[in-house]
């Protein structure tokens, strides 16, 4: 029995020894981990910091980008469109069966092309109206004869208003379209 009780109490102390010291090491791991938690997540906040200020400086470093600033002269600001609205054209087709609304806006590059188309207004719904009363239904079906038709209005439009403002008449765009 002596051997029994011997072994026992030594095979206590032994195991009350053993979680002691690991129960020394696990306060030392618990401090540690936080501290490398925090200094991970500061690593990862530096390092999406620099990636957002290299995007949205262009890229550059910023030595580079006030290099760049300096050099380029400033932008002029951007003008608005200019836009000049036709009166609404009312025509017969080709086949006198069906007949074609259409409202136009032209877009030209500034006012003094403007006041060019509106001089010559006359001219130009002359030889809109003789274009347009040359279309057929079939024409003006698809997206593509849609855009002939602009580009055709387009140089009609520039015929008349003279050479120096014909190059400033931009574009041509439907505010309405009707073909009955």
């Amino acid at each position: 029995m002596a051997t029994k009780s011997a072994t026992k109490p030594a095979a206590k102390s032994n195991l009350k020894s053993v979680p002691a010291a690991e129960g020394e090491a696990a306060p030392e791991a618990k401090k540690k981990k936080p501290l490398l938690l925090i200094a991970i997540v500061v690593v990862v906040l530096l390092a999406a910091g620099g990636g957002a200020g290299w995007y949205f400086l262009g890229n550059k470093p910023p030595a580079a980008a006030g290099k760049d600033a300096k050099a380029a002269p400033p932008k002029e600001a951007a003008k608005p469109p200019v836009f000049v609205t036709l009166e609404p054209f009312t025509v017969n087709l080709a086949g006198g069966e069906h007949y074609l609304q259409l409202g136009v806006v032209l877009q030209v590059a500034d006012e003094e092309t403007a006041e060019a188309v509106k001089t010559h207004l006359p001219q130009v719904r002359n030889a809109l109206l003789l274009l347009l009363s040359s279309k057929t239904p079939a024409d003006l079906e698809s997206i593509e004869g849609k855009q002939k038709l602009a580009g055709e209005i387009l140089n009609d439009t520039r015929a008349p208003v003279g050479e120096a403002s014909a190059k400033n008449v931009q574009s041509v765009l439907f505010a309405s379209f009707v073909v009955q």
